[in-house]
C-alpha cells in the first residue's frame, strides 16, 4: 500500500511539475495523507461491500429456505382446509342425526306425557269411586251398628241387663256412695252370675258396700266368700286385711283374725296391705290384752 501511494504521490509531483507549479514538501506530504486515508476508506468500503455481498448470499439462501417452509406452510394449511371440510361435512351429518334424534325424543316425550295425563285422570275417576264406595261402606255399617244395637237394646229388654250393665251400674252407685243401691247391684250380679268373669271383684265390692253400711257381719261373710271361692284373686291380701278388720270391730274371732293379719307379711310381702297389717296387729293385740268386762247378774 505504501509503495502504491508511493507511486502516486510521484505522478502528483511530476504532474506539478510539468504543469509548472512548483509545490512544497508540505503539501506533498499533505496530500499524501490524504490519498492514504482516501485508500484506507476505499479498503474498508471493499470489505464492507463483501461483507454485504455474504450477508446478502445468506439472506438469499434464507429467503429459499423460507419459501420452501412457505410452501410447506401452504401445503399443510391445504390439508387442514380439506380436514375442516371433512369435519364440517360429519358435524352435519351429525346435527342432522341429532335433530331426528331430538324430534323422535320430543314425539315420545309427548306421547308419554299425554299417557301421564291419562292415568292421572284415571287415578282421580277411581279414587272418586273409591271415596264413594267408602262412604257407602261407612253408612251400611253405620246403619248395621245402629241395627245391631236397636237389635241388643230389644233383647237386653227383653232379658234384662247384660252382665257388664249391671256390674258397672253399681260400681257407678258405689263411687257415688249410694252404698245401698250398689249392695243391690253387686248382690243380683254375683245371683244371675256367681261364675261370672268379674265375680271375685263383685264379692269384694258388696262387702265394701256393706261395710259402709255398718253392716260389719255381711261385710266380713263376703270377705270370707272371696277367700274361700277365689283363693287366687289378686285382692286376696285385701279381703285378709278386711276380713281380718271386720272381725276386729265385731270383737270376734280375734285369734283368726290375727292369723290372717299375720300371713300377709309372709305370704304378699310386696304388696300395700303388708304395710297396713302391723296397725291393726297392734290394735288387735292391745283388744286381746284387755280384760273383759263384768257380765251382769240376773235379776
Amino acid at each position: 500500500m505504501r509503495a502504491r501511494s508511493g507511486r502516486a504521490g510521484l505522478v502528483v509531483a511530476a504532474a506539478f511539475v510539468f504543469s509548472g507549479c512548483i509545490a512544497t514538501q508540505k503539501d506533498i506530504l499533505d496530500l499524501s495523507a490524504q490519498m492514504d486515508t482516501l485508500t484506507a476508506q476505499i479498503h474498508t468500503l471493499k470489505k464492507s461491500l463483501s461483507t454485504m455481498q455474504s450477508n446478502q448470499a445468506d439472506l438469499a439462501v434464507k429467503l429459499d429456505q423460507m419459501h420452501k417452509e412457505t410452501s410447506v406452510l401452504n401445503e399443510t394449511i391445504k390439508d387442514a382446509q380439506q380436514s375442516n371440510s371433512k369435519l364440517s361435512s360429519k358435524l352435519d351429518d351429525l346435527g342432522a342425526a341429532l335433530g331426528a334424534k331430538f324430534s323422535t325424543i320430543g314425539e315420545t316425550l309427548t306421547a308419554q306425557q299425554k299417557k301421564l295425563a291419562e292415568l292421572h285422570a284415571e287415578e282421580e275417576r277411581l279414587s272418586k269411586e273409591n271415596q264413594k264406595l267408602a262412604e257407602e261402606n261407612r253408612r251400611k255399617a253405620e246403619e248395621e251398628r245402629k241395627k245391631a244395637e236397636e237389635e241388643a237394646r230389644k233383647a237386653a229388654q227383653a232379658t234384662g241387663p247384660a252382665p257388664s250393665q249391671i256390674y258397672h251400674s253399681a260400681v257407678v252407685q258405689l263411687n257415688q256412695k249410694k252404698y245401698d243401691l250398689a249392695a243391690q247391684g253387686f248382690a243380683l250380679y254375683l245371683q244371675k252370675y256367681p261364675k261370672g268373669e268379674v265375680a271375685d271383684l263383685a264379692t269384694y265390692y258388696l262387702g265394701q258396700a256393706l261395710h259402709a253400711q255398718k253392716k260389719r257381719e255381711e261385710a266380713a261373710r263376703q270377705f270370707a266368700l272371696l277367700l274361700d271361692r277365689f283363693p287366687k284373686s289378686d285382692l286376696t291380701p285385701s279381703a285378709r286385711l278386711k276380713y281380718a278388720a271386720c272381725l276386729i270391730e265385731l270383737k270376734s274371732h280375734l285369734e283368726e283374725a290375727q292369723r290372717y293379719l299375720q300371713s300377709i307379711p309372709e305370704d304378699f310381702p310386696a304388696s300395700p296391705e303388708a304395710k297396713m297389717a302391723p296397725n291393726l296387729l297392734k290394735e288387735l293385740d292391745k283388744l286381746m290384752k284387755k280384760p273383759a268386762a263384768p257380765s251382769k247378774p240376773k235379776r
